[in-house]
């Protein structure tokens, strides 16, 4: 039997790989993208694939779209943090037999195991499960950023086309040169957001950009004549920030609070540039809204205190 998971993270890979349990026949492929996929496909008669949806080079929408390429038999199981309702529907209307959400249960795919023929490793060897605190962080990231998203999509019934987060450092200066950036372009909000929990002290900068900002505020329940412009921003980002915290903070047993959303002033941006070039720890990704005139920049930042007590969060797990 013949096995291949495909997916960008090293640390979601070796997830679905440890829990396989070992049979004599077995033979396990692994891809980091859908491109690397088909290669292996068009080269081995796949019994199962284990597909992530969001990936570089070739996301899991696109092999889906892409396959068969041969007339062999695969089950395929979505393996995914993208738990939007109209992500699994796309999904299964190409082809797909399971989808299971990330971080993935024992209860949820063990039967799916069965079905397959495999057996749930329960027992994994310690010497499998070593990956760095930042390579787990940006795995957590990438799954609250998922359900994070499912959360808007709700709210404004549309997909939102889930990107890949960016996680690292960045210091006072870059993030300055961003702001400006920002702040220069034409029909552009900024706007920032604080949140505090669990030792952990961050600010959130969220860029808003589209001529459907007003009606997504409407969707939300801001009508316009009754809502100044700029507390429909506000409202946005503040949707977009917690949504995202509310599931960073559930993997990471922490409860965030945040402040009263804020437009960001270019007084904002002289104190930002008045800061030194210490470096911050941040979470970056792009978010789209299909079939909407609007795209949001989202940037979330941490002090170095706070990196050591994220860190040691992944450091056991």
């Amino acid at each position: 039997m013949k096995i291949l998971v495909c997916d960008d993270s090293a640390v979601a890979r070796k997830s679905i790989v440890r829990s396989i349990g070992d049979q004599p026949t077995l033979s396990l492929f692994e891809a980091e993208d859908g491109h690397q996929a088909l290669q292996i496909m068009q080269c081995h008669n796949i019994d199962a694939l284990f597909l992530d949806l969001t990936m570089p080079v070739m996301d899991g929408f696109a092999l889906l779209e892409a396959l068969p390429v041969n007339p062999y038999p695969t089950d395929i199981i979505v393996f995914s943090a993208d738990v939007q309702e109209q992500a699994k529907t796309r999904c299964r209307q190409l082809g797909a037999k399971h989808f299971i959400s990330k971080p993935f249960y024992q209860a949820e795919i063990e039967p799916v195991f069965q079905e397959l023929g495999l057996t749930f490793n329960q027992q994994w060897p310690k010497a499998d499960c070593q990956h760095s605190p930042e390579q787990k962080f940006k795995e957590v990231a990438n799954i609250a950023l998922g359900k994070g998203a499912a959360i808007m999509a709700n709210h404004l019934d549309h997909f939102i086309e889930l990107p890949i987060p960016h996680v690292g450092y960045l210091t006072y200066s870059e993030l300055a040169m961003t702001m400006m950036d920002v702040l220069n372009q034409p029909n552009s909000t900024a706007v920032t957001q604080r949140f505090v929990g669990g030792e952990i002290h961050g600010e959130a900068f969220v860029c808003l950009r589209g001529k459907h900002i007003l009606d997504i505020g409407n969707k939300l329940g801001y009508r316009p004549e009754f809502t100044q412009t700029a507390e429909i921003y506000q409202n946005i980002a503040n949707l977009l920030v917690s949504s995202f915290l509310l599931s960073l903070g559930t993997m990471l047993d922490k409860t965030f609070s945040l402040r009263q959303p804020a437009i960001l002033s270019s007084s904002a941006l002289q104190q930002i540039q008045s800061k030194d070039n210490e470096q911050l720890f941040a979470i970056e990704y792009t978010c789209l809204a299909e079939a909407l005139d609007f795209e949001c920049e989202v940037l979330f930042l941490v002090d170095k205190p706070s990196v050591e007590v994220i860190l040691g969060v992944m450091e056991n797990i």
